[in-house]
């Protein structure tokens, strides 16, 4: 499919004639190009880089050149799912004041600036527009009454959404009825005869009327988040939390419909990618989770949308350390992914910080490991010459071979006071000398006959030879099987219990 998850398309519905149609580009007149959704071809239509400014100069230019812009609306659709969601979409936007809480994340709204542009025609509009908005009180919080499951018509749902009542856990359903969301679950409706496939999370919503209608969540691409939100504009930390953490980390006034101002959490759904949010006190936070209580601190973190780590013990007494935080997404108080973790995405940062500095310090090395390279070096830059290594004392040959880069046979004591033979050279990578189990002068041409070597691994490494793995005592200068009839019958007795 040629699109990738950041590009969306347009739908459009001409208000007057009921004609629903993709966007594949503009008449003279102004108005958009239309073609059949279900029929048309990713590749033939405008697709929009989500975030940018194409789609809102597309619509500027629009409501510029059309006399009466109302008589369109606009839905965006992600352009790597408009075979499913664009095709369900277009059947909505056929009945769009029906389908309005459906419609309501894929509305395309009318830029401000036209919008006030427009209003500029009329000197009463323009008056009005320049008074400033009146100021109100913070609205309380009232706790929506639960849904009454017996107005749901599960029928009505199946036959509509493909929605079976055994798709839902009892959990979900719960958390519906009590105005919250279900998991990520799979619909099939049938719109005009044809069939879909789409996930989303879902929701009742109570009518006026006394009846309950379902409100799927569909997944949306990622929200815009430079744009203002419910009167406010996040700043680039708060954009960046958001991103990080799926949460914003802190309480917000938001304003809603009625111009009210409104105490929020703000959360990224993870699922569905959905910008959520919801009453502060719409999250209760309780006096402890599991067999853990929160302090009275760790609830004022919590309840200013903080994240809180804290060691967790579970109801069967599993102690772990976990990371909670008020998700508006969930409506409650949620243990908070690892990958969304604010101190664990700290940590990798100072850690890939501190792997950078570390790098740049490797090749821009400081004054004071230059001279702690310097101190196994002669000003000039030459090998300073050494006269022992451990408890072996260099004669005058050895000391010239040493700091004319060659390796020194030296022999010398292990950690387990038996004798040894290591090769001391100068390593011009690390600035120091370095010992070798074999001369390193010798490995690129001649397998050494290395009489130090078993006895090297098995008393200073730990590691074990066969022909020595019962002996008690640590291994001589070249020996790799037992010396005296002592040590056979060690050898020849195994360890263990007796049976």
């Amino acid at each position: 499919m040629e699109s990738t998850p950041q590009e969306e398309v347009l739908i459009a519905r001409n208000n007057e004639t009921g004609q629903v149609g993709a966007v594949t580009g503009v008449n003279d007149d102004g108005t958009p190009k239309l073609t059949d959704v279900k029929s048309s071809k990713i590749s033939d239509l405008i697709k929009f880089s989500k975030g940018q400014n194409p789609i809102e100069a597309f619509l500027s230019n629009f409501l510029r050149q059309v006399n009466n812009p109302s008589t369109f609306g606009f839905f965006k659709v992600p352009a790597d799912r408009y075979e499913s969601v664009g095709h369900a979409m277009a059947d909505f936007i056929q009945e769009p004041e029906k389908n309005a809480e459906i419609l309501k994340d894929f509305k395309v709204d009318v830029p401000q600036t036209q919008q006030t542009e427009v209003k500029e025609e009329s000197p009463a509009q323009e008056v009005a527009h320049e008074e400033p908005p009146k100021e109100t009180d913070a609205v309380k919080y009232q706790k929506p009454e639960p849904i009454d499951g017996s107005k749901v018509n599960w029928d009505d749902l199946k036959a509509k959404w493909g929605l079976d009542r055994s798709l839902l856990s009892d959990s979900d359903v719960s958390n519906m009825l009590n105005n919250k969301k279900s998991k990520l679950v799979t619909l099939n409706p049938t719109m005009f005869g044809e069939s879909f496939e789409l996930k989303a999370r879902l929701s009742f919503r109570a009518n006026p009327d006394g009846t309950v209608s379902l409100r799927p969540h569909f997944i949306t691409t990622e929200p815009n988040l430079s744009e203002e939100f419910k009167g406010v504009k996040f700043s680039k930390y708060d954009r960046e939390m958001l991103e990080k953490t799926g949460n914003l980390g802190r309480v917000v006034e938001l304003t809603d419909a009625n111009g009210n101002k409104v105490p929020s959490f703000v959360s990224i759904d993870r699922d569905t990618k959905e910008l959520v949010s919801v009453h502060v006190n719409s999250i209760y936070v309780p006096p402890k989770i599991g067999n853990t209580e929160f302090t009275p601190k760790d609830i004022g973190i919590l309840k200013s949308g903080k994240q809180l780590l804290k060691d967790y013990t579970d109801k069967n007494g599993n102690t772990y350390p976990v990371v909670l935080q008020c998700s508006a997404a969930n409506q409650n108080i949620e243990f908070v992914p690892r990958a969304n973790r604010l101190f664990l995405t700290e940590k990798k940062e100072q850690a890939e910080e501190k792997a950078a500095q570390k790098e740049h310090h490797s090749e821009n090395p400081s004054q004071e490991q230059i001279e702690k390279k310097g101190n196994w070096l002669l000003p000039n830059g030459e090998i300073k010459p050494i006269g022992k290594w451990k408890d072996y004392h260099f004669t005058e040959e050895q000391k010239s071979d040493y700091a004319a880069g060659k390796s020194v046979k030296a022999e010398v004591t292990d950690d387990k006071g038996q004798k040894a033979t290591v090769y001391v050279k100068f390593n011009p990578e690390k600035g120091r000398p370095i010992p070798y189990k074999s001369d390193p002068d010798l490995a690129q041409t001649v397998t050494p006959a290395d009489e130090s070597k078993t006895q090297m691994a098995v008393n200073n490494d730990g590691k074990a030879n066969e022909a020595t793995k019962n002996i008690a005592e640590p291994l001589s200068k070249g020996q790799v099987a037992p010396k005296d009839e002592d040590q056979q019958k060690q050898q020849r007795k195994p360890k263990g219990p007796k049976i």
